[in-house]
């Protein structure tokens, strides 16, 4: 490229239109001020931009000779007018006689915000986010499940903006900004423990990728550090699911679709997410079987459930209300038609339904179906089975490794009995109900 130089030259509006008018691009022009020294414009084919140049005061030590030139950007004619960038230049010319070097100081000041962008919480972050679900599962088998990642990620990620650290270099966060997430969380114990511990777990492979040199999370004393949230107890009798049962019919606010997927919970002892997930091509109405694919499943591992008449009653008015279909979601939000993710709402709406009934979650019905075949003599292992809980983690020593036996004839007898044990109490909860209605 060829480069013009002209002046020096009084630099004004004019002067600036005209260079602009002449670009080209094969040419650079560079109009040097008769006002300033070292001020000049340049003018490329599509820029204009004001420079100052100068030499750094002083000798190399090792040559004997004075500093190359320097060069430095003030702006362009758009933030800088001829007079301002005049009066910036000069600053520059100042600074350089008592020795500073501003191109130098400019440069280390650009390295040293691109350093610390670079070690920003938040740009960290984001490298983990790619990095965890590759990660090897070291409580079993393969890759973490995409579940847990997303539980992760979510903890970490609350944490931190809590913490108010995102652009914050991850080297310099103190214990002080970790005791500023556990304060906000101080009212939330189960929270607080998932986000410290997803924290302290992305901080651990920070210090692994060599990004900070210790975890900051140690240096929270540990009587300090937030404990696990003892073991929920509850569990609901058969005459409070009943009850429950008659508010899901009774409940304002509640869509169709939201009664049916709480009795489907009442009457069948799995994760509110894998009813949620429940889909049609998984279901076998005429065989009484729902087949759980292993990605749907806590354990990943592939389970089957008998569905008794209360539940395949359920399973069945949906279908024909959806126009018998083969696939898609079985219990679809009213709106989105995506999965139901508003559970606190529906327990709220089943409260004002059902008051003077003890706090619940969807979780305790599991806990009441078993605790209700315990009581009618069916075996723990045979409950277990139908709960679909790994077996390592709730049978001791080589009978957790070795007994694989999915006891499936045990199963459909213990759901036969559980399945007629509902119906019963929703039977009887129902006559109550009609007689209350009759006396008021």
């Amino acid at each position: 490229m060829q480069v013009l130089r002209e002046g020096p030259l009084k630099i004004t509006r004019s002067v600036i239109d005209a260079a602009w008018r002449r670009r080209s691009n094969s040419q650079r022009l560079v109009v040097s001020d008769a006002e300033c020294r070292g001020l000049a414009l340049v003018v490329n084919a599509t820029s204009m931009s004001w420079t100052y140049s100068y030499k750094p005061r002083g000798t190399n030590p090792l040559t004997g000779k004075r500093f190359a030139s320097q060069s430095i950007t003030i702006g362009n004619p758009e933030t800088h007018a001829p007079d301002d960038a005049r009066r910036e230049a000069n600053q520059h010319k100042g600074a350089n006689k008592i020795g500073k070097d501003p191109a130098t100081e400019r440069k280390t000041a650009i390295n040293a915000a691109a350093s610390k962008h670079s070690r920003a919480t938040g740009v960290i972050f984001d490298l983990y986010r790619s990095a965890l679900p590759r990660r090897r599962n070291l409580r079993g088998h393969g890759s973490l499940s995409p579940r847990h990642v997303a539980g992760e990620l979510a903890n970490a990620e609350a944490a931190l903006r809590e913490m108010n650290c995102i652009n914050k270099p991850v080297d310099e966060i103190t214990a002080v900004d970790i005791r500023r997430m556990l304060e906000a969380s101080a009212t939330k114990p189960a929270a607080a423990k998932h986000r410290f511990g997803a924290l302290s777990r992305f901080f651990d492979w920070a210090q692994d990728q060599g990004s900070l040199a210790a975890n900051p999370c140690l240096l929270i004393a540990k009587p300090s550090r937030p404990r696990a949230v003892p073991a929920r107890e509850r569990f609901l009798t058969l005459p409070e699911l009943a009850k429950l049962w008659s508010a899901a019919e009774a409940a304002p606010g509640l869509h169709p679709v939201h009664r049916d997927l709480v009795r489907f919970l009442i009457a069948i002892p799995c994760r509110r997410g894998e009813a949620a997930a429940m889909d049609w091509s998984h279901v076998n109405l005429d065989a009484a079987i729902w087949s759980q694919p292993a990605h749907m499943t806590k354990n990943r591992e592939a389970h089957r459930l008998h569905l008794h008449p209360l539940a395949l009653c359920i399973l069945k008015r949906r279908q024909s209300e959806a126009g018998n279909p083969s696939h898609g979601l079985v219990f679809p939000s009213p709106r989105a038609g995506t999965q139901i993710q508003t559970f606190s709402d529906i327990i709220e709406h089943m409260q004002a339904a059902a008051p003077g009934t003890p706090d619940w979650s969807f979780h305790d019905f599991r806990r009441s179906f078993a605790t209700a075949l315990g009581e009618a003599g069916v075996p723990e292992t045979v409950a277990d089975a139908v709960l679909n809980h790994r077996q390592s983690g709730t049978r001791g020593g080589v009978l957790g490794v070795y007994q694989r036996a999915q006891r499936w004839p045990e199963q459909l007898t213990a759901m036969s009995v559980w399945g007629d044990k509902l119906e019963t109490a929703v039977t009887i909860e129902a006559r109550q109900g009609r007689a209350r209605g009759s006396r008021a």
